[in-house]
């Protein structure tokens, strides 16, 4: 029995209840995103009202979902959504919200689906795979994880691994920013010995500066209007912070500008771009206008040596990286569902009475293979005894841990953890056992 006097399932069944950017607009999607404190009281509440023996709880900016193994509510769904109301204060109806339901083996091909990328509102995008790895963490930290789902999201970060490395699922930037520092590498050959300016100090300069910051650039400068807003960004990037009105003073220090303000006209000209490279010596300037309206004189472009980019070109990169990775989710997709059988032929290994007939069968058959390669030292007729004092041997070797192993049963953890244990120990074959005993 529980703590709570619910009894404790052993059920195999794990559930996946949630919504993401498919199914529910922005507003409630960042309404629901949970923090930890919040996360332990859902994995306490799942526990206490539904005796789920594991689960964990996946909350994003783009998804809340919560996977649990052995729920004994009728309706996980209508819980799940009372309790996402009752602990985020937000009420679901009437708001376009859509919860979704899986079961296995759909709960378990979601997660791996999701872990790759293939359920991104960005395809193939890489952040998500930390977001499952913090999941895992919160819900060891606080009493949801178990032998399931530790095994589970082990095997989906897995097969997150084998869909980037094995196919271009992830391959190519997919946004404007990150296109724009593909560019820059590819013309300058390196980033990080390179200076950036970075003119605005918004959500686009701010994505910009991540990407390059993960490309080893280190020097920034930073030219904003607001100069509390500018700050703000500067004290991540350890930068240089200026007025707009400084831009001819900082430009001719930088390699790579990123410009993304909402400004209503022009704020680098083209007499500010040759002047800044005539005190450059006409060493390479790209510049990127990631503005609408553009923020950059376009006919800065057709000045030696300087690089400019607009939203229309980074937008045709981003399209064709998208193409692309499209074009692979066809290999991703077959590698999920190698993934989830893999991982179903193990979990479905886990009924009690398939294991214990797996671990008799195992000293049995070992007994018969020692009995017919030594037959030939013994008469005819000592078989029969033999046989007998073989089986009296095994029958007490394994009276002990077939009967702890069944009483174990009474306890739904304790008897997956030992049922994995024995058929990790004994090498008992997942696949067999799945054959004989299909869902």
């Amino acid at each position: 029995m529980s703590a709570t006097g619910h009894p404790v399932s052993t059920e195999l069944d794990f559930v996946c209840v949630g919504l993401n950017h498919e199914t529910s607009p922005i507003e409630v999607r960042d309404a629901l995103v949970m923090n930890e404190e919040e996360v332990e009281r859902t994995l306490r509440q799942l526990r206490e009202r539904a005796a789920a023996a594991e689960a964990l709880v996946l909350s994003t900016c783009n998804r809340t979902e919560i996977y649990a193994r052995g729920v004994t509510h009728p309706d996980p769904a209508g819980l799940i959504a009372s309790l996402l109301e009752e602990i985020k204060g937000v009420h679901l109806s009437g708001r376009g919200a859509r919860l979704y339901t899986f079961h296995e083996p759909d709960s378990m091909r979601h997660l791996f689906r999701v872990a790759s990328g293939l359920n991104s509102q960005v395809l193939g995008e890489p952040q998500i795979l930390g977001q499952v790895k913090d999941a895992m963490d919160l819900a060891g930290r606080h009493g949801g994880s178990g032998p399931v789902t530790a095994r589970l999201l082990e095997a989906a970060l897995h097969c997150a691994k084998r869909t980037r490395s094995e196919t271009g699922i992830g391959r190519g930037p997919v946004s404007a920013p990150f296109a724009a520092v593909n560019v820059a590498a590819k013309v300058l050959g390196h980033v990080a010995d390179k200076r950036a300016l970075l003119i605005g100090a918004g959500e686009m300069s701010g994505l910009a500066a991540k990407h390059l910051m993960d490309a080893g650039l280190v020097t920034f400068a930073i030219a904003n209007r607001s100069r509390e807003r500018g700050e703000a960004l500067g004290k991540c990037l350890s930068a240089r912070v200026v007025s707009l009105e400084a831009i001819p003073v900082v430009l001719p220090g930088a390699d790579i500008v990123v410009s993304a303000t909402s400004a209503p006209g022009v704020l680098v000209t083209e007499d500010m771009v040759r002047t800044a490279m005539k005190l450059r010596k006409n060493r390479p300037l790209l510049i990127f206008d990631l503005a609408v309206p553009r923020d950059v004189d376009p006919a800065a472009a057709r000045l030696p040596n300087v690089f400019l980019h607009d939203l229309d070109a980074l937008g045709a990169i981003v399209a064709q990286s998208l193409e692309q990775r499209r074009a692979e989710v066809p290999r991703a997709e077959a590698i999920v569902e190698e993934e989830v059988s893999r991982f179903l032929r193990w979990y479905r290994s886990l009924e009690l009475k398939p294991t214990i007939t797996a671990f008799r069968g195992h000293f049995e058959r070992i007994a018969r293979e020692e009995l017919e390669r030594h037959k030939g030292r013994f008469r005819p007729e000592d078989q029969p005894a033999l046989e007998a004092f073989t089986h009296g041997i095994i029958q007490k070797l394994l009276h002990h841990p077939t009967t702890r192993l069944s009483r174990a049963g009474e306890n739904g953890t304790d008897a997956l953890s030992r049922i994995d244990a024995v058929r990790d120990l004994f090498d008992l074959g997942e696949e067999k056992d799945a054959d004989r005993n299909p869902r």
